[in-house]
């Protein structure tokens, strides 16, 4: 087995004690990239291996014939570069990481392997590949994996297999469970509304809708923010309301959130949230009484569209 940057062990960061009645603290520890094969098949006694360096034999440096049809090989990072499964002289337990938080792994990791055999019985593994680990194409044969072969063909974890939820774009991953994330879900009570000009005239502010945020795995007694940006299908500064039928002049209007005025396509920070629903009124008002009496009579038009985000 080849597994290039994985090979010399991987520095693992997270909080961890130096000894068992320690503090916890942010720290480093070398993990290893650990091989359990099964040449017997599964159920078999397995056979461990620490992969050290660039090349190293999943079973033996010795020639070995496997019979199975199907050999299993499984790839583990372990805090400790023992096989031993019974050796109790660990360089750290895993009760001294702490348990329920995240760790973190190099930047930019991304560790890829490749396996090869020998073409004839009675050959090692040394004898059909090269220093660096490649195979001499005479004596050897990459493993074809995934449909692929050939030096670092196989990536060990592909990005969407960390699972650190705290920075989910970067390596990591998580020790024990991971906590859920709330998640903000917004929504107007009702999709599609009618209210009548007259009502939203001048300082008249009427209550159109309700805009509502669903937070879901949110803590009790928490209070969380989001921040939301209100814009419509206008290319003008303000809201507007245009003829359902024909052409013509639209109608420009003020929204309000609660009784907060809402500037459109600038954030507005909604707080207080808690866990399960929140709602606000949605308002309209501010229409210029004299522009609508310019305006041929019938039935406008709108749409407004709401982005949240988490604020920064």
């Amino acid at each position: 087995m080849n597994i290039g940057e994985a090979s010399d062990g991987i520095p693992v960061t997270g909080l961890m004690k130096n000894y068992a009645n320690g503090p916890y603290e942010l720290g480093t520890n070398t993990f290893y990239i650990m091989s359990v094969a099964y040449p017997n098949g599964l159920g078999g006694e397995p056979v461990l291996q620490t992969l050290y360096n660039n090349l190293w034999p999943i079973i033996s440096w010795s020639d070995v014939t496997v019979y199975q049809p199907v050999l299993y090989v499984e790839m583990y990072l372990v805090n400790t570069n023992k096989t031993n499964r019974h050796a109790q002289s660990l360089y750290r337990y895993a009760s001294y990481f702490k348990l329920d938080s995240p760790f973190t792994l190099p930047s930019g990791f991304n560790p890829r392997f490749s396996i090869a055999v020998a073409q004839e019985e009675g050959t090692n593994v040394g004898s059909y590949t090269n220093a660096d680990g490649t195979v001499v194409e005479t004596q050897g044969d990459y493993v074809v994996t995934d449909g692929v072969d050939g030096p670092d063909s196989t990536p060990i974890i592909g990005t969407g297999g960390y699972t650190n939820p705290e920075d989910p774009g970067s390596p990591g991953f998580y020790y024990g469970d991971v906590p859920l994330v709330p998640t903000f879900l917004f929504h107007f009570f009702d999709a599609d509304v009618h209210f009548s000009l007259e009502s939203a005239l001048g300082s008249n502010r009427v209550t159109v809708n309700q805009a509502m945020i669903q937070i879901e795995n949110g803590v009790a007694g928490e209070t969380y923010e989001q921040t939301l940006v209100f814009s419509d299908t206008s290319t003008a500064p303000e809201f507007q309301l245009f003829p359902v039928d024909g052409p013509g002049n639209p109608i420009s209007y003020f929204l309000f959130l609660g009784n907060s005025p809402i500037t459109k396509g600038v954030p507005m920070l909604w707080t207080g949230l808690q866990p399960n629903a929140n709602s606000q009124d949605l308002k309209i008002g501010g229409i210029s009484e004299n522009a609508v009496s310019l305006l041929a009579s019938g039935s406008y038009r709108g749409t407004i569209t709401v982005t949240i985000t988490n604020p920064n």
